[in-house]
C-alpha cells in the first residue's frame, strides 16, 4: 500500500507534463492552421471587399521623428517618418475560439493586399514604394490589418524666403492612392494632427504644428472628369531659429553699413578716404556672394538680400559724392567765389540744421594789417596822395645849381620810382592771394557742409531701409 503511493504520484506528474506539452503543441498548430485557413484561397492582388462597388477605407497616420535636411537651394525636405496604415480586410476574419484563442496574426506584408498609397510631393529618385520584403502586417480577428512602415522621405517644399532669417515655412505632405479612385479607396486620418512623439529637435528649425486634413478632389482628367481621388494632407509648419544667421549674416552686414558712414568723418582732401570706402564696398560684394550661396534661386529676394543691394548702391553713391566733394576742394585753381545762393541755403540754413552753426560768416577782403604792411612808403598816411619827386630831390640837395648833383638826384628818383612799382606789384599779388585764400576757405567750408549733408542722407536712408525691411520680415504664415 505504501509502495503504490509513489507510483501514483509519478503517474500524476507524467500526465501533467504530457498535458502541458500537448497544449503547447496545439497552440503552435493553431497559428499554422489559422494561417493556412486565411491564405488558402486568398488573392493579394484584389481589393479585399465583399462586393465590387464597396468602398474600402484606409486609416492613415504619420509620426515625425526627425528632420534630416531642409535644402533651401533645391527646395526639398528630407524627413524620417513612421507611417501607419490600417484597413478592414473582409477575408481576414476568424473566431478566436476555433483556433485556441488566437486574436491576431503577424505575417509578411507581401501576403496581403496593400493600398497603393504614395507621397505626391516625393522627389526621391530611389523611391520604389512602401512595399518592402522586410515589413510585416498585423491582422486582427475582426479583419483589421495594421501596417507600420519606417521611411525616410524626400519631398518638394516651396520655400518663401522673403522674411529670411525670421521666416516661417509650410510644407505639405499629401498621401493618397495613385490608381484607386475615391469610389474604390477612401482615406481617413487617424488623428487631427500628425504625431510628434519622440521628435528629435533640429538645429535650425522648430516645429510649430503638424495638422492633418482629409480631401476628396476632382482632378479633372480628360478621360474621366467625374472621378474623385482621396488623400490625407499633413501640413508641417516650421519656424527658423534665427540666432545663427543674426550673428553670422545680419550683424556683419549692419557693421559694414555703418562703418561706411565713418568715411564722411575723414579729412576731405585725404586720399585714404576713397580707398577706405572702396575696401568696404568690396567687402559688401563678397558678403552678398556668400548670402547668394545660402538662398534658393528665385525671383523673391529676402529682405536682407534687398538691404545688402540697397546698401551697396548707397556705398557707391557715397563714393561718388566723396569724389564730388574732393573736386569742390580743388576749386582753389579758380577765382570764382561761392555763389550767393549756396552761401544762403547751404552754408547758412543747412549748416544750422546740422548743428554746425552759420558757416556763411567769413571775413571778406584783405585785412587792415596786410594793407598797412603792403602800403607804399611814398603814400601819405594823412592825405593818401603821393609826394612830388622834386620835393624829395630838394630834400636831398638844396643847391640845384651845383654841378654833378642833378645826375645823382635823377638816378635816385628813377630808382625809387622802380621800387615803388615793384611794391605796387607785390601789393596786388598779395591782395589777390589773400582773396584766393578767402575763396578757397569758402569752398572748403561748402565741401565740409556738403559732406555732412551726404553723411546724414546716407545714415537716414540706411536706417529707413533697415526698419522698413525688418517690418516686412514679420512672419506671415509661410507659403499658401
Amino acid at each position: 500500500m505504501m509502495a503504490s503511493r509513489p507510483r501514483l504520484l509519478l503517474s500524476v506528474l507524467w500526465h501533467l507534463a504530457c498535458s502541458t506539452l500537448h497544449v503547447a503543441g496545439r497552440g503552435r498548430g493553431n497559428d499554422s492552421l489559422l494561417f493556412h485557413h486565411l491564405f488558402r484561397e486568398y488573392d493579394s492582388a484584389l481589393r479585399p471587399v465583399r462586393e465590387h462597388q464597396d468602398v474600402l477605407t484606409v486609416d492613415f497616420g504619420v509620426t515625425l521623428t526627425h528632420i534630416v535636411d531642409m535644402d533651401e537651394k533645391h527646395q526639398t525636405l528630407s524627413m524620417n517618418l513612421w507611417i501607419t496604415m490600417g484597413w478592414n480586410d473582409t477575408h481576414m476574419r476568424w473566431d478566436p475560439g476555433e483556433y485556441g484563442g488566437v486574436k491576431h496574426l503577424t505575417v509578411p506584408a507581401t501576403y496581403v493586399w496593400k493600398p497603393d498609397i504614395i507621397l505626391y510631393e516625393n522627389v526621391d529618385p530611389q523611391f520604389n514604394g512602401w512595399s518592402r520584403d522586410e515589413t510585416y502586417v498585423k491582422i486582427h480577428q475582426n479583419g483589421y490589418v495594421l501596417w507600420e512602415i519606417p521611411a525616410v522621405t524626400r519631398s518638394s517644399c516651396k520655400f518663401d524666403v522673403s522674411s529670411f532669417p525670421f521666416d516661417h515655412q509650410r510644407c505639405f505632405l499629401k498621401f493618397g492612392p495613385w490608381i484607386h479612385s475615391g469610389y474604390e479607396v477612401t482615406m481617413r486620418s487617424m488623428a487631427p494632427e500628425g504625431s510628434l512623439e519622440g521628435f528629435i529637435d533640429h538645429a535650425e528649425w522648430r516645429v510649430h504644428n503638424f495638422i492633418a486634413e482629409e480631401h476628396l478632389i476632382f482632378y479633372g482628367e480628360d478621360f474621366d472628369i467625374s472621378t474623385p481621388y482621396a488623400d490625407v494632407t499633413f501640413t508641417l509648419r516650421l519656424g527658423r531659429k534665427s540666432t545663427f544667421y543674426v550673428f553670422n549674416l545680419l550683424l556683419p552686414c549692419l557693421l559694414l553699413t555703418f562703418i561706411m558712414a565713418a568715411t564722411f568723418f575723414m579729412p576731405i582732401d585725404s586720399g585714404e578716404k576713397l580707398s577706405f570706402g572702396v575696401s568696404i564696398l568690396l567687402a559688401m560684394v563678397v558678403f552678398q556672394l556668400v548670402l547668394k550661396e545660402a538662398l534658393p534661386e528665385s525671383e523673391t529676394l529676402p529682405w536682407i538680400g534687398r538691404y545688402v543691394i540697397i546698401t551697396m548702391i548707397l556705398m557707391a553713391i557715397s563714393l561718388a559724392m566723396s569724389v564730388f566733394i574732393m573736386n569742390i576742394c580743388d576749386c582753389t585753381v579758380s577765382s570764382t567765389p561761392v555763389p550767393s545762393w549756396a552761401k544762403k541755403y547751404i552754408l547758412n540754413y543747412a549748416a544750422r540744421c546740422l548743428l554746425m552753426g552759420d558757416m556763411s560768416r567769413l571775413d571778406a577782403g584783405v585785412p587792415r594789417e596786410t594793407e598797412l604792411l603792403l602800403a607804399s612808403p611814398f603814400q601819405n598816411g594823412h592825405s593818401g596822395g603821393r609826394k612830388d619827386p622834386t620835393i624829395l630831390a630838394c630834400g636831398l640837395n638844396s643847391d640845384p645849381g651845383r654841378d654833378g648833383t642833378e645826375g645823382i638826384v635823377s638816378l635816385l628818383i628813377s630808382r625809387l620810382q622802380g621800387i615803388e612799382k615793384q611794391l605796387e606789384t607785390l601789393k596786388t599779388y598779395a591782395t589777390q592771394q589773400e582773396r584766393n585764400w578767402e575763396i578757397e576757405k569758402e569752398w572748403r567750408t561748402l565741401a565740409k557742409v556738403l559732406d555732412r549733408i551726404f553723411m546724414f542722407l546716407y545714415v537716414s536712408v540706411a536706417i529707413t531701409c533697415l526698419v522698413a525691411f525688418a517690418g516686412t520680415s514679420q512672419p506671415h504664415g509661410g507659403n499658401k
